[in-house]
């Protein structure tokens, strides 16, 4: 994997919020900290169960989480808008690849512990009320913006028809692009030896990562679309991890 998902996470947590107590960017099982505002600490524990289950107590609340199966390390606090009073608890979930990591976010109404939803990681979190989450895809990372809707208390994902790429690869075999991702007439066929431009992504819901249609700019200035599987037999150079 070309960047640690709980590296971005650790630089997202920096940006978003001074952590409870000296616990730094670490997490911990413990706090004491300000939730709701009412500017009077609340006493924060989470206790890792089996499986990947978690029991999270704010004060005198305790909510019950489900990890599936990853190990719960501990939580972080975040404070992902400041605008408002509140701040948020991050649970940080550990899988056995990059991939499987899933970060859960909590917040305290000063009655309950509310499930905001959960995110692979923080990759950008200013405390404007907007979550940037990066997500890996062979050789380009998908950028997915939520935003925080305090009403809802939840993480809302802002749907995207297409998601930038921007990289460069060398033609090795000879290409068609197509006009869009319903109609095979082709518009170009790239030339051997030649460098193509990948600008953009669409991605198909539940879709494998070589089966994503691809927005290619040919050396001659064409734009068209080619699937997943045929870029990359078809190309070399591209940024892929080992």
């Amino acid at each position: 994997m070309k960047t640690s998902l709980l590296a971005a996470l650790s630089s997202a947590v920096l940006l978003t919020a001074a952590p409870a107590g000296a616990q730094g960017d670490e997490p911990v099982t413990s706090a004491k900290v300000d939730l709701d505002g009412d500017g009077k600490p609340d006493a924060v524990a989470l206790t890792p169960g089996a499986d990947g289950k978690f029991a999270l107590k704010v004060g005198a609340v305790t909510l019950q989480g489900n990890a599936s199966g990853n190990e719960v390390r501990g939580f972080t606090v975040v404070d992902l808008d400041t605008g408002d009073k509140w701040k948020e608890l991050l649970v940080h979930s550990i899988g056995d690849m990059d991939d499987d990591h899933r970060f859960f976010l909590y917040g305290y109404d000063g009655k309950a512990v509310r499930s905001l939803g959960d995110v692979r990681a923080l990759t950008e979190a200013k405390g404007n009320g907007i979550v940037l989450v990066d997500t890996w895809m062979g050789f380009w990372h998908r950028r997915e913006k939520y935003t925080l809707d305090r009403k809802a208390w939840k993480l809302t994902q802002v749907p995207q028809e297409l998601y930038a790429v921007g990289v460069e690869a060398t033609v090795k075999k000879s290409f068609a692009l197509a006009r869009s991702r319903t109609e095979s007439a082709v518009v170009a066929t790239t030339a051997q030896g030649s460098k193509v431009q990948v600008l953009a992504a669409g991605v198909p819901a539940k879709a494998e990562w070589n089966d994503v249609w691809y927005l290619v700019k040919s050396s001659s200035g064409l734009l068209g679309w080619v699937r997943g599987k045929a870029l990359l037999e078809s190309t070399e150079g591209l940024p892929l991890a080992g």
